[in-house]
């Protein structure tokens, strides 16, 4: 179990616990351990095995959250999260992921209208019911509606064939900025995972301004969710949203690496790097000393990863599987690439419904030094 899995359980706990009504200070408690539990460097579950008293010693984890940590990763399930889903129908829970909503409001919605489903959601709202709610009104009935767009629209994966085409155009975009010195994507998308979820951009510039100004006029955007000095994120009509970060040249590399991931691959990394007396994020490799941090990395992925005597590892294989153990015993695979490919089993002639003869095909594969090919 992942520290990321771990943390979305204790965020569906605290959901539900201020759903109900709970403490508020319980509710913030929880916020408060998950937050800790999915950014700490080693693996929770781990030391749920190994050395449990050790969770009590973390920021953020009390007696009690520890004691629930080892439930969790021993048994599978939390019989608090147990006892509290059963008070509400699970279609409640479906309310509770709408953007802006959060539990309060979906509390207000199931008890003064007996609302748990979407379904029954968009029906109260486009009957204008929502609105006569104390605290609700015809913007947060409108805005509810929106939300819900936009959580169906944002549950769906793309193929990463297609999020390539919209980072190419997306590139060719604010290559246009004048003060663009590095830009490059991240996350899931240049791991090459077979679908994408969103897309994080990474810019250096010697104009943070004009970039977010030109990515706002991005073809597509239906929405600009915010923007502050340094980090600007939109949604595209599609219900795509892409993350936009200016860094600076030091810190480029760092932010590169952190924010391609995967997270266990960085908590592998942090955790190596704590045994060297170092600490990683995205703003560098710092040396931790008893009088303050000092950089010593950032500037590229190599260097950050040569801090650590590892390879710079191709994004492909950044999964925390076996790719440690690959660069420990100097056995890192060569990742196949397109030089390497002999033969094309899929071509299409002008003889169906293609626009080429056969001629010309046969011309075309031999050029790209192909060895063999087969019309289908």
């Amino acid at each position: 179990m992942t520290n990321a899995q771990i943390a979305e359980t204790f965020e569906l706990l605290a959901d539900l616990l201020e759903f109900q009504g709970a403490n508020s200070f319980r509710v913030r408690a929880y916020r408060n351990s998950a937050r800790a539990i999915r950014d700490y460097h080693e693996s929770i579950a781990a030391l749920c095995e190994t050395d449990p008293k050790r969770l009590e010693s973390i920021d953020g984890i009390g007696e009690s959250t520890a004691h629930k940590c080892v439930e969790l990763v021993q048994t599978g399930s939390l019989k608090q999260l147990d006892e509290l889903r059963a008070k509400v129908p699970e279609s409640v829970l479906a309310l509770l992921r709408i953007p802006g909503l959060g539990p309060k409001k979906a509390a207000a919605l199931f008890h003064e209208l007996k609302i748990s489903s979407l379904d029954e959601l968009r029906a109260a709202c486009e009957a204008g019911q929502v609105r006569g709610l104390k605290g609700f009104g015809a913007k947060t009935e409108q805005a509810i509606l929106d939300g819900m767009a936009i959580a169906a629209a944002a549950n769906q994966r793309i193929y990463w064939a297609d999020a390539d085409q919209i980072a190419d155009a997306l590139r060719e975009h604010l290559a246009a900025c004048q003060g663009v010195r590095q830009l490059e994507l991240a996350g899931s998308y240049r791991r090459g995972r077979e679908t994408v979820g969103d897309l994080d951009v990474l810019v250096d510039s010697t104009n943070p301004a004009e970039v977010m100004d030109r990515f706002g006029q991005f073809p597509g955007v239906a929405d600009v969710i915010g923007r502050g000095e340094t980090k600007m994120s939109v949604r595209l009509g599609t219900g795509l949203q892409i993350d936009l970060r200016v860094v600076p040249a030091e810190s480029f590399g760092a932010a590169l690496q952190y924010f391609t991931g995967s997270k266990d691959h960085n908590v592998v990394l942090r955790g190596l790097a704590k045994q060297r007396g170092l600490k990683i994020n995205e703003y560098g490799v710092f040396r931790v000393t008893d009088s303050g941090e000092e950089p010593i990395a950032g500037a590229t992925e190599a260097d950050v990863y040569a801090t650590l005597d590892l390879p710079c590892f191709p994004p492909e294989l950044r999964e925390a599987r076996r790719e440690f153990d690959w660069a420990a015993s100097g056995e890192l695979p060569k990742l196949i690439e397109l030089d390497d490919m002999r033969g094309d089993l899929h071509m299409h002639t002008n003889a169906t419904d293609g626009n080429a003869t056969l001629e010309e095909m046969v011309a075309a594969a031999r050029a790209r030094g192909l060895e063999y090919i087969a019309i289908t």
